[in-house]
């Protein structure tokens, strides 16, 4: 096991100083309930999304393990990034024993396992940190055939429960559990119902817990647009189509891993509106027809390639958006699990090459070694691309020029960087892709409200949140937009809009400080008390208070509190000019 975890830090090592990128901002890093103790048993009964029981996603265990890396190392993304190479490694060690027990060959256990742990496809799942979630899942899934090996159904159980409570997909392992007592064991299918009962009690439980994280969301699927899975859009046939391109898609970037990209959103995948129009369609129909027959010939049935039909094929027809649409048209960190069918395949026909003599057996050994330092190479050269937002996007425009995400990333990046003429050429070419988004839209205010044009800018963030009812960002950026105009009670309105869906410091204290300069003291500090009761020592919520009592010519109490706030970074010479008056009229 040591050495496997090893060799992870040696491979992915080189992306433990990136930064929280893409959705580690909004899922760990802006979360700031997370860095709360007291709010860790509150995140097994919270959706993923924050305040969102309409995404439909559940991840508790996901988001705890993000809650005690605040807690115990801190806010860098250093240890988040460490926790992934580690996980990675374990899922490595996984792999061995998996291959080892089914196969019953060191040699091929050694061959998938390395394949596994060296193959740059991985890298979105592991230099990415909201990757964990697939970490884990495969994780747990594993550990759940574990336990079922020794016949220990009672961990079994407890591990299949964590692995569900880490992501969804984790139902795929039970079709795999099934297989392999069928084809491995050979049991009936009455004795693999019988014997495997015991999922039910976890499942159970689970659902429990989903219910009261996303009430009547419980059963519905992730929500999504257009740009992030256009599949769902689609007429059925057209569906179909375009999903078995993606799997061709999948399988070549498995294969030749070289081309590889954050994103695939609308519209960088075309349409395939005619399967014999589209080679690529046809070349998917065949893969999923080969796998299928590995499945259940009974040549290949209980063999190496029949376990790695079922490793790729069940947790493949989840994320595979041909029976249901899910969240997004294509991810690589979505191929974690399923890749491991394919490495398994390879390691297979290697096995046999390595059973010739001479020439043969020497030049499969030479095979390997060049496949994993190519796969070493490419995943250590793939980590440099996650370092930031920034290299992240660029690296996705150069692979998926046509993206939507991919050109509004960027256009952000240059916002943050104040470097507003390749702001708007970002822009420009998302506008051209598809108008109607909200991120666009909102991004596109921000720099109307750059070059002070507010009416149109008041526009795009209205648009954004016509588009999106849960565009926070925009609620906060009309809401500043409105105080440059001095329009103090629609922005308090919309801060408390933002309040109501994500209570962050920040905005408390604005809409606090907003209420006091529309004269409204008394619901400042109503406010202030409902949200943080009336024993509380940080500086800013005492220079609010201070500011709301002078308001009102409660001298007194506005002396007390100005005094407590006097540590604050705000506290200016307004406010001490606040204090010398309440001193001097106090009495």
């Amino acid at each position: 096991m040591l050495g496997f975890l090893a060799l992870s830090f040696l491979i992915f090592g080189n992306g433990i100083t990136g930064s929280f990128v893409l959705d580690d901002v909004a899922v760990i890093e802006n979360r700031g309930e997370l860095k709360e103790a007291g709010g860790f048993f509150d995140l097994f009964v919270s959706p993923y999304h924050q305040n969102m029981p309409k995404s439909g996603l559940f991840r508790p265990l996901t988001m705890a393990s993000y809650s005690l890396n605040y807690l115990i190392f801190g806010s860098s993304p250093v240890s988040f990034h460490v926790i992934n190479i580690i996980i990675h490694g374990l899922n490595s060690f996984l792999v061995f024993w998996l291959v080892k027990y089914f196969l019953k060959s060191r040699t091929l256990a050694y061959l998938a396992s390395l394949l596994f742990l060296f193959h740059p496809i991985h890298t979105e799942a592991v230099t990415s940190i909201v990757g964990r979630a697939e970490l884990l899942a495969f994780l747990f899934s594993l550990v759940s055939v574990y336990f079922i090996s020794k016949n220990k159904k009672i961990l079994a159980a407890v591990a299949f429960f964590m692995g569900l409570v880490s992501k969804e997909t984790t139902l795929m392992i039970l079709p795999i559990i099934f297989y392999l007592d069928l084809a491995f064991k050979n049991k009936s299918w009455r004795e693999i119902l019988s014997d495997n009962l015991f999922f039910i009690f976890p499942a159970v439980i689970y659902s429990f817990l989903r219910y009261l994280a996303l009430g009547e969301y419980f059963v519905t699927g992730a929500t999504t647009t257009i740009v992030e899975n256009p599949l769902k859009f689609m007429a059925f046939p057209e569906r179909i189509f375009t999903a078995l391109e993606v799997l061709f898609i999948y399988f070549k970037k498995i294969l030749w891993p070289v081309h590889l990209s954050a994103d695939y959103s609308y519209n960088t995948i075309p349409v395939v509106k005619n399967i014999f129009g589209s080679p690529a369609s046809l070349i998917g129909l065949l893969i999923l027809g080969v796998i299928v027959v590995m499945l259940v010939w009974r040549k290949t049935r209980g063999t190496g390639f029949g376990l790695a039909a079922a490793m790729f094929l069940f947790p493949y027809l989840i994320i595979s958006n041909i029976f249901l649409p899910i969240g997004t048209i294509m991810g690589e960190r979505l191929m974690y699990f399923p890749s491991l069918g394919l490495v398994v395949v390879l390691a297979v026909l290697f096995n046999f090459v390595f059973r010739k003599q001479g020439f043969y057996k020497k030049a499969g050994y030479s095979i390997v070694a060049i496949i994993l330092v190519f796969y070493g190479a490419r995943t250590v050269i793939r980590n440099k691309d996650w370092r930031n937002n920034e290299t992240l996007f660029k690296a996705a425009a150069a692979e998926s020029p046509n993206s939507l995400l991919t050109r509004t990333g960027l256009g952000a990046v240059y916002i943050r960087k104040d470097e507003w003429g390749k702001a708007e050429e970002q822009l420009t070419i998302a506008r051209n892709i598809h108008e109607d988004n909200s991120h666009l839209q909102n991004l596109l205010g921000i720099l109307e409200d750059h070059k002070g044009n507010f009416k149109l800018a008041e526009e795009r963030f209205k648009r954004s949140i016509e588009l999106n009812s849960d565009a926070i960002n925009a609620y906060i950026n009309l809401a500043e937009l409105q105080i440059k105009q001095q329009r103090f009670k629609e922005a308090g309105e919309n801060f408390l809009k933002v309040i109501d869906f994500t209570p962050v410091f920040k905005y408390v204290l604005r809409y606090a400080f907003i209420q006091i300069a529309i004269g409204q003291p008394d619901e400042a500090i109503k406010f202030i008390e409902e949200k943080y009761g009336q024993n509380f020592s940080h500086p800013d919520l005492n220079l609010v208070m201070g500011n709301a009592y002078f308001v009102k010519e409660d001298y007194g109490q506005a002396v007390y509190y100005l005094e407590k706030s006097k540590n604050s970074v705000n506290f200016n010479a307004e406010a001490a000019k606040m204090l010398e008056i309440s001193k001097s009229l106090k009495n």
